[in-house]
């Protein structure tokens, strides 16, 4: 439910948020708004359900999340409505979301029982002793999510949270809240009152639910992710940040040059490019540049842009708006004033309605260049020739961000190494962004590009936990030798162990 009134409950008229259909340009949906007041609200509603729901056990939890799951995908079609159209994906992208956080809860249902059970540790030097860690929630944890891929992004950290034995607070972006504020309709059918709650609003909100939780968590921009991180400095209260990214790909002289043209049109194009993880720049061998930059050429001629209306297969749609595609025809124009060629593409599509950009492939490129340097979030793939994986990794790590990265070689032991020199959160070896749909690795950046990870097994269920030591003595002794009162012979043994033990 939002974030002021259950059903049944009278409420106050309310502003409302216009959300536009992003392939049409008109607005398709208002959705009521809510404030700072009305976050307060809602996080006194989470705080009063969190207990009862942590009392329950691991098991007992993945079972209503699971039951809430199966009305979450009986009820899809509303979701996945709206979220073709605030984001203006082909449905393949769409159903894509939702089908990631079905995975993810379903692989944390395997192990989160034992991974969030009481823990026995050593308890040397002690004897006659036992050391536990105990996994307990957090207590609220606040989900800011982005435009781009807001269902994933968003439950991607509300599922594993909630399974922690948290309640959630979601703050979808206000440029697509639609399929989010569904979704959280549709859960919360199924989950008790208050532990989970969506409220829809501006930076105000945002702020607000930063100001309430315990634990935040963002996927967005660097410059969002400074702005939160400051704000909660305020509380001390932990972020985990997922950023921004200008993810390198390296094409070694001994790829596969087909699966690595393919990989970097997929992976430059996928979402219109709009994805944190996307191939942003490419650095391939001289020996192999030529061949290359032909095949990438052609697999990036054969994609379909456009609206998903039924009409026709699309592989991207359209930019979810004007200022996004204002920094990538920047950052083109930028390329091509200082020599770079424009192969393919390059110039907005004309269109009566969506903002459409064709996919564009730029070479001649060079490592001082705004496209090369910055994150562009489009889909434009400019290519730059290097000597060797020297020179690559070289250019691939001169960069603020650390997000992703990729090496293509039929020489996988050689990839690993490679990966290993490569300053990224993550690196693919002849694979391209599928990491993030992999629950056993943890996916997070470096640099700018964020603060903890996703995923990672244990880790990463773990993250929304506090890590409690627990010491417990067996012995039953009436009193301890540390204890009061102390002994000059006593800190003389301990002397002489200090020396027996350390000192020879």
């Amino acid at each position: 439910m939002s974030a002021l009134a259950t059903e049944g409950e009278a409420a106050a008229p309310r502003a409302t948020l216009a959300v536009r259909d992003a392939a049409r340009g008109s607005v398709f949906r208002e959705l009521p708004t809510d404030d700072p007041t009305a976050v307060a609200e809602a996080a006194a509603r989470a705080r009063a359900a969190q207990p009862a729901w942590a009392a329950l056990s691991v098991k007992e939890r993945l079972g209503v999340l699971a039951a809430a799951r199966r009305e979450l995908v009986r009820g899809r079609a509303a979701v996945l409505d709206a979220l073709a159209a605030e984001t203006g994906k082909p449905r393949v992208d769409v159903v894509g979301e939702l089908l990631g956080i079905c995975l993810e809860l379903r692989a944390l249902s395997k192990k989160a029982a034992r991974w969030l059970s009481r823990e026995r540790v050593s308890a040397r030097p002690f004897v006659g002793k036992r050391g536990y860690v105990l996994y307990k929630p957090r207590g609220l944890v606040g989900v800011l999510g982005p435009w781009n891929a807001p269902l994933h992004l968003t439950f991607v950290d509300a599922f594993p949270a909630l399974v922690a034995g948290n309640a959630v607070i979601v703050k979808p972006s206000e440029v697509t809240p639609v399929a989010v504020y569904e979704a959280v309709l549709a859960l919360n059918r199924v989950l008790p009152p208050g532990i989970l709650q969506v409220v829809v609003g501006g930076p105000d909100v945002g702020a607000a639910v930063v100001d309430h939780v315990d634990l935040v968590c963002v996927t967005g921009s660097s410059a969002t992710g400074r702005r939160v991180m400051e704000r909660a400095a305020r509380r001390l209260t932990p972020v985990l940040l997922e950023l921004g990214g200008n993810d390198p790909m390296i094409v070694l002289a001994d790829a596969d040059l087909d699966r690595a043209a393919r990989a970097a049109a997929w992976g430059g194009c996928l979402m219109t490019g709009q994805v944190c993880m996307s191939v942003e720049r490419v650095y391939v061998e001289e020996a192999v540049a030529e061949p290359f930059t032909r095949k990438l050429e052609a697999e990036l001629a054969r994609l379909r842009f456009g609206a998903d209306d039924g009409s026709r297969e699309v592989d991207f749609g359209p930019f979810i708006g004007p200022r996004q595609i204002e920094i990538v025809e920047r950052h083109v124009a930028d390329a091509v004033e200082r020599g770079a060629r424009v192969v393919l593409g390059g110039k907005r599509a004309a269109s009566a309605t969506g903002v459409y950009f064709p996919p564009t492939l730029l070479t001649g490129v060079r490592a001082d260049m705004a496209i090369m340097r910055e994150e562009t979030f489009g889909p434009v793939i400019p290519v730059q020739v290097v000597k060797d994986a020297f020179e690559a990794i070289r250019h691939a790590n001169d960069c603020e961000h650390g997000l992703s990265a990729s090496v293509g070689t039929r020489d996988l032991a050689r990839g690993l190494a490679l990966a290993e020199r490569i300053e990224s959160g993550s690196v693919w070896v002849n694979e391209c962004v599928l990491v993030a749909a992999v629950p056993a690795l943890p996916f997070g950046g470096l640099k700018q590009s964020g603060v903890g990870t996703r995923h990672g097994g244990a880790e990463g269920l773990r993250q929304f936990c506090v890590r409690q030591a627990v010491f417990a003595d067996r012995t039953g002794l009436k009193r301890e030798w540390s204890w009061f009162p102390y002994s000059t012979r006593r800190a003389r043994l301990l002397d002489a162990l200090l020396h027996h033990v350390f000192g020879r």
